[in-house]
């Protein structure tokens, strides 16, 4: 029978945890399987709560190393299936997928990872809400270039890689694994099948931005771009990474602004910055149909383009590098 492993990331947890868990098994059951959960030293009590379950539990205790691209290399480095499956604690598994995936898989040899269909079941801030409109937009079906959200690995195609996911990314690791894939001619596909639910943060709109910053997640475009840059990929990359567009954009405003103030008097330097600004805030408003929101769209493009010039600036470490893990419990 084909072995799978379910790899589940989780950081404080502890409200999602069980479910996730008890999907992983209910979606293997027939199948042979493992599930091993990697915590990144969560506060809380999503060990604790995982414990009770016969699954393998690794724990990366250093705070420099708890990045999401970490969490899924360290599941890579223990799984024993022939079969991956990356999932976040936060999501729960249809009970049908990955025999779906699996079957998918095995009549279509030049692909590499299978993905389907995540619905984001929470809208308790502007985040969220934007990502379950544009589902289609963000994960669109067929060939893709990444698989957002999770899906099945061909374990084969991922030891021809060396490793699973850079360890220093802290986002866009998927982005960055179907990037090499696709390099070595492996494609990747979403299939028109639902794959997972999705519970993600519950906080309040500006706290979930401060929880990006303080978490590190807005370094991870330059982050990409410093791997993409040190992997000889960083053309892939610039061309189909739509935010890296963006931000490049937000700086280049500052950038002109910077260069104005040189030019032209302080005052009409601040007015036409204002203009700018008004401007683009009412076309958001008149796409979005809501004034909060285009402000906080605003506000994120720029902590995010700020992010990404500290992501370009941060030290890299080899991605094959040994992690420090913690095996707290192996099956």
């Amino acid at each position: 029978m084909t072995s799978v492993s379910v790899i589940i990331k989780a950081y404080n947890e502890e409200a999602h945890i069980a479910a996730a868990i008890e999907s992983a098994f209910a979606g293997l059951n027939g199948l042979e399987g493992e599930v091993l959960l990697v915590d990144s030293a969560s506060v809380d009590d999503t060990v604790k709560i995982a414990s009770k379950y016969p699954i393998s539990i690794l724990e990366i205790r250093d705070a420099e190393e708890r990045r999401c691209g970490a969490g899924a290399q360290a599941g890579y480095l223990y799984a024993k299936g022939e079969f991956l499956y990356l999932m976040d604690g936060d999501m729960v598994l249809d009970p049908t997928f990955l025999r779906k995936a699996l079957d998918y898989l095995a009549t279509h040899s030049g692909v590499a990872g299978v993905g389907g269909r995540i619905s984001e079941m929470s809208t308790m801030n502007l985040e969220f809400k934007n990502r379950a409109q544009k589902l289609a937009q963000l994960s669109p079906l067929g060939d893709v270039d990444r698989l957002a959200g999770g899906g099945l690995y061909r374990r084969k195609a991922i030891d021809e890689l060396g490793y699973l996911t850079d360890r220093n990314l802290h986002g866009y690791e998927e982005f960055d694994l179907g990037v090499r894939l696709r390099l070595q001619g492996w494609k990747l596909v979403r299939l028109d099948a639902t794959a997972a639910e999705h519970y993600g943060h519950s906080m309040s709109t500006y706290r979930l931005l401060w929880h990006r910053v303080r978490m590190g997640y807005v370094l991870a475009t330059g982050e990409l771009l410093r791997a993409s840059f040190d992997g000889n990929y960083l053309g892939q990359v610039a061309r189909t990474l739509r935010e890296f567009r963006l931000w490049i954009a937000v700086l280049t405003c500052w950038l002109v602004f910077g260069g104005m103030s040189f030019c032209f008097s302080s005052k009409l330097v601040v007015l036409g910055a204002l203009a700018l600004l008004g401007l683009i805030i009412t076309i958001l408003t008149m796409r979005k149909r809501s004034l909060s929101n285009s402000i906080y769209m605003l506000l994120g493009w720029q902590v995010f383009a700020l992010g990404m010039l500290f992501g370009l600036l941060r030290k890299r470490v080899p991605p094959r590098q040994p992690l420090r893990i913690e095996v707290l419990k192996f099956t």
